[in-house]
């Protein structure tokens, strides 16, 4: 049987899975910012508990049938169910420091601080995957968490300790997108995102029980439309980091500026604050940056790990 390693994969095809991981990672943006949107409307009414459970248990029938529907696959048994259990108690515990957060600030405000997250990620993909990072991914980085720490103001007379919630929410999420090298290959968009779901309606199901409130009628499409978005995030950012290496995909989660931003805006119609701004155009210019100075990687033909022939199939 003749086996070829991704290590073989030509320079074209290597930076075509690059690309689909980059447009994965934009569409998780843009769901996290639409979910974002949708729950500062709910956290008026509802406990944040109660949204996080309504939110989970709204998704998992609804992602069944869009599987079949939409993906024409189905929701597959995982073999990594404790891996699937750890990353939904962090997602859930991520997700209730968030919406608090939330809670005192805007979209627009909250989504700048939880920028921090690529420069955990590019900082742990070196320690833990050994992934080597150039200078200019590095000079990228740095200066998108310049920008959030001016977006903060940690010691100004207007800092405000909600972001800090928002702060400890980002590590959480950098910890979930590096998980994700670790899931099968056999987990589908459907699967990784089902299991978030139900993990976390498991997990937080016992501390609603005191604090539940009844549904007004009005607010389903909004758990619906929040339980998408927050599914599809998950789904989409996690398949994304398993397919490209941390350190690529981590500049390009700051294109959750421009939607935070417009939604701040269109929506609310508020526009955020000059300190808010000034700190977005730092983390965009890091992102601009990025993007122009990409390069496709090389393929190393002559690399002993790149061979074909009969025998056993190559491990990655």
């Amino acid at each position: 049987m003749t086996r070829i390693t991704d290590n073989c994969e030509s320079p074209a095809v290597r930076d075509g899975k690059v690309r689909a991981a980059i447009l994965m990672v934009c569409l998780a943006s843009l769901c996290f910012t639409l979910n974002d949107t949708i729950t500062k409307f709910l956290i008026v009414r509802y406990d944040v508990t109660i949204i996080i459970f309504i939110r989970s248990m709204v998704a998992l029938p609804l992602l069944v049938v869009m599987a079949i529907v939409l993906g024409r696959s189905r929701v597959r048994w995982s073999t990594a169910g404790l891996l699937h259990a750890i990353r939904g108690a962090l997602g859930l515990l991520a997700a209730w420091l968030y919406i608090r957060g939330l809670e005192t600030l805007s979209v627009a405000e909250a989504a700048v601080i939880v920028f921090a997250s690529p420069f955990i990620i590019t900082g742990a993909s070196v320690l833990i995957f050994k992934e080597k990072v150039g200078w200019k991914t590095w000079i990228g980085v740095l200066v998108s968490f310049t920008g959030v720490v001016i977006a903060m103001q940690p010691g100004a007379m207007e800092f405000k300790p909600a972001s800090l919630l928002i702060l400890a929410a980002a590590f959480l999420y950098a910890t979930i997108s590096l998980t994700a090298r670790w899931l099968p290959p056999q987990d589908n968009l459907w699967t990784v995102s089902f299991y978030g779901a139900a993990f976390a309606a498991i997990l937080i199901a016992p501390v609603t029980v005191g604090r539940w409130t009844p549904l007004q009628p009005g607010d389903l499409l909004l758990f619906i439309g929040a339980a998408l978005c927050s599914s599809f995030g998950i789904g989409l950012g996690s398949l994304a980091y398993r397919q490209a290496p941390a350190a690529s995909l981590a500049p390009f989660t700051y294109t959750g500026l421009i939607w935070s931003t417009a939604a701040t805006w269109i929506v609310v119609g508020s526009i955020p604050g000059l300190w808010t701004l000034v700190g977005a155009a730092v983390v965009a210019s890091s992102s601009l940056f990025q993007t122009l100075g990409r390069r496709p990687p090389p393929m190393p033909l002559h690399s002993p790990a790149c061979r074909t022939g009969p025998g056993p199939p190559l491990e990655r």
